[in-house]
């Protein structure tokens, strides 16, 4: 695909969600006549209406962040997943609490631990926490990818990656989803959830002897590195997962559950 093409491409996909979240806002948010308070630089609490809250910042991403997960939903609303009330979710790139909110809110007697290497990302996690009063969510700062050591991060809001983008940077610590699960005494994951920007091909090969122990996986991913979704959802499948994707040229979504897995 030219340059060009894919610009437009990314053009009129923006443009199609814009209208979708303009139909949707209402029967989405209780107060929907606050959605354009950020772009005119004035902070928003946005306040769902099943009840979940989120703090929407001026000036950056959040507002399309937090729209994408509350009106698009792309990993719990296509319904390939089950979360029980006593679940345990891993969110790697938990961003400013979007998706860790939804899981906390659907799994009261579980456990929800959002990984993100960007620092103003955790601390939005925490304040997100706070504002739902939500005591099942931790929160780490740190980076998971192949092996220990640190890296440096692009800091770009949701496109904050160690792969590509320019500007400011960060060092953050790196670690592996094993060792991070060794570290937190964790037996088993109800659900993986991964939105990693390009990592998730170096976080799930090093992860491949914890795989017995995750019931579930969902993930945006990225065509990189020789990774297509075809070859990704044949590398789970081998792996013992029933596999579900989206197409993409560049990215898409992924839904995984281990065979046999029931709740």
């Amino acid at each position: 695909m030219s340059d060009i093409s894919w610009r437009l491409s990314v053009l009129a996909s923006r443009w199609r969600n814009r209208l979708r979240y303009l139909a949707a806002a209402p029967s989405t948010y209780r107060n929907w006549w606050a959605l354009p308070l950020p772009k005119l630089g004035i902070s928003v609490v946005l306040e769902l209406r099943n009840g979940l809250r989120y703090l929407v910042r001026n000036g950056n991403g959040d507002l399309g962040v937090v729209n994408e997960a509350a009106m698009l939903d792309p990993y719990l609303g296509p319904g390939f997943l089950t979360l029980p009330e006593d679940a345990l979710v891993i969110d790697v790139g938990a961003n400013i609490g979007d998706f860790t909110m939804q899981a906390a809110r659907a799994c009261p007697r579980g456990r929800v631990i959002a990984i993100d290497p960007v620092r103003s990302h955790t601390q939005m996690v925490a304040l997100q926490t706070l504002l739902n009063q939500f005591g099942n969510v931790t929160c780490i700062q740190a980076a998971l990818g192949k092996c220990e050591g640190e890296i440096e991060i692009h800091v770009d809001g949701g496109r904050s990656s160690a792969y590509w983008g320019k500007g400011e940077t960060d060092r953050v610590r790196l670690t592996t989803l094993p060792q991070l699960v060794r570290e937190m005494g964790i037996d088993r994951i109800t659900l993986l959830k991964m939105d990693c920007e390009g990592a998730e091909w170096d976080i799930l090969p090093s992860a491949e002897d914890i795989f017995p122990r995750i019931d579930q996986i969902c993930m945006e991913f990225h065509c990189s590195r020789g990774w297509t979704p075809e070859k990704l959802a044949l590398w789970l499948s081998d792996r013992g997962y029933d596999v579900r994707h989206t197409g993409g040229s560049w990215n898409g979504t992924l839904w995984a559950t281990r065979v046999g897995w029931q709740k």
